[in-house]
């Protein structure tokens, strides 16, 4: 009988231990501490725990603190960190006015990947409306590398205070335009097919000029076409040439192009 009563308060005693053990973890597990992903670019640590506790930062031998707000908040400024750089944060809880440990957390510094942004491929077909609408705004609008010569993307609109110019796309690679002053000579290369509107810049304005359609004249892959300075701006003895093109491949929008084409009449009698 007696052995049956020791198993009895040995059992207990287990239950109790195990219930004890298991409060403890759940105490531990409640305790309040969110911290933010610290990256390498990360100038300040933010999170939040209980209301009022103290935050500090361990870097090296230095330590940064910092209350939390109202609501359990904090913010803490930090120099940027290195990849793989561990910090330390403690909290801390006031106590018979003391400072008392609360919970302590151990994060890793991650590299920040930076994200680059993709310009899209040479024959992604353009948004024409899209297009029209950025140019009726009248503003200067410059997106992607505004590098000249082939395999650079272009998105500009009304650059340099002339409303209604455009050069959008990959244009280099499919319109090859071409001036000596007295002729301005246009190709459709890459397998380009070029519709195309053209004035004489004394003679229309870049935005009055029509917009190409598939009921313009247009050239055929590797076709070319010569305009001369004697045809254009007949009532005046210089002046640009305006041209709009669409190119075309495979059926899609792939580049725009709206611009002014040096152009000039030759002066009789100039000539040495």
């Amino acid at each position: 009988m007696r052995r049956v009563k020791k198993s009895v308060v040995v059992v207990i005693m287990m239950l109790f231990s195990m219930m004890l053990f298991s409060m403890t973890n759940v105490h531990a597990a409640n305790k309040k501490l969110k911290v933010n992903k610290v990256y390498t670019t990360t100038k300040k640590i933010k999170g939040k725990t209980k209301k009022k506790y103290l935050v500090k930062v361990k870097i090296g031998k230095k330590i940064y603190k910092k209350k939390a707000s109202s609501k359990g908040n904090f913010s803490i400024k930090i120099p940027k960190q290195k990849a793989g750089k561990k910090i330390k944060i403690k909290v801390y809880r006031r106590k018979n006015k003391k400072w008392k440990l609360y919970t302590t957390k151990i994060i890793k510094v991650k590299k920040k990947k930076i994200s680059v942004k993709k310009y899209p491929g040479k024959e992604d077909a353009i948004d024409l409306e899209q297009v029209k609408k950025d140019l009726a705004t009248g503003k200067e609008i410059s997106k992607g590398e505004t590098a000249l010569g082939k395999g650079h993307y272009y998105y500009l609109m009304n650059f340099g205070g002339l409303k209604g110019n455009a050069l959008i796309g990959y244009v280099n690679d499919y319109i090859d335009i071409d001036t000596d002053g007295e002729y301005v000579t246009m190709k459709a290369i890459n397998g380009a097919k070029l519709y195309y509107t053209v004035a004489g810049a004394s003679e229309k304005s870049m935005t009055q000029l029509e917009e190409p359609t598939f009921n313009s004249e247009h050239l055929e892959p590797r076709q070319k076409v010569v305009f001369s300075c004697y045809d254009f701006n007949k009532n005046a003895n210089r002046g640009g040439l305006y041209l709009k093109v669409h190119a075309y491949k495979n059926g899609k929008l792939i580049a725009i192009s709206y611009e002014s084409h040096y152009m000039i009449h030759m002066i009789p009698g100039f000539y040495y």
